[in-house]
């Protein structure tokens, strides 16, 4: 399914009944990595997984930046008449939850942080976002994806599922050079949330990776005092995917905090 946003396409997927949860991807990720999440939790919820910009069925946006891909994902929202929901975005997909919830806050019941931050880049960050930037300029998606779906996941992880790791990467390889470029430079021109965090409404749910080699751990720990309202959760020995390096404790603690916010 699909709805158009500025002449442009927007994929979704839609299943189940009851309370809306939206389930946000990141970087150079799309909807299919969401797609255990949705078969466990469409029973229970209507669950909505959206393709941004560019990634999976979605076409790339003239203007790539957070707050236009945050503007998509409510234009979906408006298709569908969805006036409430909660909204849980991994890494990318957060700072895009972030943006959403800078602007159409009144709609979100609660917001969730999968391995995901406030912060604008560091200077050190937009460096290497610059140089990734050129390298897929210069010998394109294919090269990158390898090194960079590993780092993902923990070592251990990687040595115990090397079918997973290469089915993922060669899933990335495929993603245009134009839509890994545009979500690296909207990365690097992203600001800092940290102020839409202290002012927010709703609960704020941290799910943080403690070997996450993505994220500072420490600067993970610091976001959490931000919101009134947080609920915490440390994954211990899990990189920057969650919800495949620990998928059932992750589908717990999505579970608790939607009924936490619903009732």
């Amino acid at each position: 399914m699909f709805c158009i946003y500025q002449n442009k396409k927007v994929a979704y997927q839609l299943l189940g009944k009851g309370d809306v949860l939206v389930l946000l991807h990141g970087f150079c990720e799309d909807s299919i990595m969401w797609a255990d999440f949705v078969q466990a939790l469409h029973n229970k919820y209507t669950v909505l997984t959206i393709d941004l910009s560019g990634f999976g069925d979605s076409d790339l946006l003239e203007e790539c930046s957070m707050e236009a891909m945050a503007k998509a994902v409510n234009a979906v929202l408006e298709v569908l008449e969805i006036e409430k929901c909660c909204m849980i975005g991994h890494s990318m997909g957060g700072y895009v939850g972030l943006a959403f919830a800078e602007i159409f806050g009144d709609k979100l019941l609660g917001l969730g942080l999968f391995h995901s931050h406030p912060y604008e880049d560091t200077k050190q960050k937009k460096a290497n976002r610059e140089k990734t930037i050129g390298f897929i300029e210069r010998h394109g998606v294919a090269p990158f994806a390898a090194q960079f779906v590993k780092a993902l996941f923990t070592p251990l992880f990687v040595k115990a599922n090397r079918d997973y790791i290469e089915d993922l990467i060669q899933h990335t390889a495929e993603y245009h050079s134009d839509a890994v470029i545009a979500a690296s430079r909207a990365m690097i021109a992203r600001t800092d949330k940290q102020t839409v965090l202290e002012q927010i409404a709703c609960p704020v749910l941290y799910i943080v990776g403690k070997e996450d080699t993505f994220i500072d751990y420490t600067r993970s720990l610091e976001q959490t005092i931000l919101p009134n309202s947080a609920v915490i959760h440390i994954l211990d020995g899990i990189g920057h995917m969650g919800m495949v390096e620990a998928r059932i404790l992750s589908l717990e603690i999505v579970v608790e905090f939607m009924e936490y916010i619903t009732t």
